[in-house]
């Protein structure tokens, strides 16, 4: 489902309600709700769902999402999140069957992984819209989906 997003420019960082992470990949363009039409979206657009991450260059651990408390510290981490992604070119993507922890490998060696709490029971852990207007959801717990944006709810 997700071989075509790899070799795709992460071309755009953002967070959500609540500072959830999103990447945006592919080429940009205006959202289609008329309210959104004044912000870009990637072809494809991974977004985690309260679940923590880290940012690796190699195999040194450069940001932690859990350690940022202040707003200073948030809106710095958030900052150093973009700079290390955004541009980059996605090489790899794998999810660990047993404990469904995600890694995205970029290039220029940098590693970003998703630990979702499979305790968790409320919230799907990340969700990935596709080009092909579907969605593949992961959690929560073992489940995961992939359906029409247009049969979501």
């Amino acid at each position: 489902l997700v071989q075509s997003l790899i070799k795709e420019n992460c071309t755009q960082v953002h967070f959500s309600y609540g500072d959830e992470l999103c990447l945006d990949f592919g080429k940009l363009s205006p959202y289609h709700h008329p309210k959104l039409k004044h912000l870009l979206e990637g072809e494809w657009i991974l977004c985690t769902r309260a679940t923590p991450w880290k940012i690796y260059a190699d195999d040194q651990l450069i940001l932690d999402s859990k350690i940022p408390e202040t707003d200073e510290e948030i809106e710095q981490a958030k900052q150093l999140t973009k700079q290390k992604l955004e541009g980059k070119i996605l090489v790899n993507l794998e999810i660990d069957g047993e404990n469904l922890i995600t890694r995205l490998q970029f290039d220029d060696r940098y590693s970003l992984i998703l630990y979702p709490d499979l305790e968790d029971l409320d919230l799907e852990y990340w969700e990935l819209f596709m080009p092909t207007e579907q969605v593949l959801t992961i959690g929560p717990g073992y489940t995961w989906s992939c359906k029409s944006i247009h049969d979501r709810y």
